[in-house]
């Protein structure tokens, strides 16, 4: 990994990025559709329904990033990670941007995530399950960034709720706050089948499960008990065990959010020691962009900013 390639992709409009860790190549696109050709784009749908039909061989997935629809990859941020030698993808992570409330920040939904089970056990989690997410995070401004998720997987589950901040359902938070029902009840009536779940689910709001939820295109991802990967924390998957239907098909949708203290433990914890001096200069660099860049080109008066003049006055045309 080098910090030259986390520059040069953090300075485009829409982040993009391609770089080398170890031994496996990475890719980041942040909105494919906006910033690459319609042939890359088909290639690397092509390359994720393969990997998804050897990690889930009971049936093709219907929904979200396994659809060829150009509006679906507008609001895409994939993560991508191959086999350095032969270029083969070996996991990927596929996150969604959700507007729940006109004239809000987007909610990124941290979506499907999967890893080619010949190589579970090299290494590539702290870039499919959290990179992205601080990386668009800095592209934000340090703006809490609110995230849902939506599992049935109790190793998941508990990464996520020991993962990111205030989190609801976490296994321990007695209730949901305000925001996390107002966002709850919004992507649930709105969209539910960016992450596949069909009209007949229904929502607990006191327990944030949804019931029957594989029945929307994510059918195939349905898993017992037994099947699913476990946490090593047994109350973590006590709990799944005791709130989820696994026979019938049940989900919990988690709300919570990115923020500076959840973005430092992520570094601390996850970020391989070789790894940190490029992601640091990829957080300086972001934050440069959003605050310092930004203050250079108000403060010229030679320059108009969003159509304004420093003094507030639109141009004479």
């Amino acid at each position: 990994m080098t910090p030259l390639s986390f520059l040069r992709g953090m300075a485009g409009r829409h982040l993009s990025l391609r770089f080398r860790s170890g031994p496996h190549l990475v890719e980041i696109h942040d909105r494919p559709a906006r910033h690459l050709p319609a042939d890359t784009c088909a290639g690397l749908r092509q390359d994720i329904r393969t990997l998804a039909r050897k990690v889930e061989p009971r049936g093709d997935l219907d929904y979200g990033v396994f659809l060829d629809d150009p509006d679906i990859w507008q609001s895409l941020s994939l993560t991508l990670v191959r086999d350095g030698k032969t270029g083969d993808l070996i996991g990927f992570n596929a996150l969604r941007w959700i507007e729940t409330h006109p004239g809000e920040m987007p909610l990124l939904h941290l979506g499907l995530a999967m890893v080619d089970p010949d190589r579970q056990s090299q290494g590539i989690s702290w870039i499919l399950y959290g990179l992205t997410v601080v990386l668009l995070f800095l592209r934000g401004g340090l703006k809490p960034l609110r995230i849902s998720n939506v599992t049935q997987v109790p190793a998941v589950f508990g990464r996520v709720a020991g993962s990111f901040a205030d989190v609801y359902p976490d296994g321990v938070t007695p209730a949901p706050g305000y925001r996390h029902l107002r966002q709850a009840r919004a992507i649930m009536r709105d969209h539910r089948h960016v992450f596949g779940v069909g009209n007949d689910a229904w929502f607990e709001e006191d327990r944030f499960i949804i019931r029957n939820a594989y029945t929307g295109g994510s059918d195939a991802m349905k898993k017992s008990f037994e099947q699913a990967a476990h946490h090593r924390d047994a109350a973590i998957n006590a709990y799944c065990q005791a709130e989820l239907d696994y026979q019938r098909g049940d989900d919990f949708l988690q709300i919570g959010q990115m923020d500076v203290p959840t973005m430092r433990s992520y570094f601390l914890r996850e970020v391989p020691a070789g790894s940190r001096r490029a992601v640091l200069m990829a957080a300086g660099f972001a934050v440069a962009q959003n605050w310092v860049a930004p203050l250079f080109g108000w403060l010229d008066s030679r320059r108009l900013w969003n159509g304004l003049a420093p003094d507030g006055s639109a141009p004479r045309v």
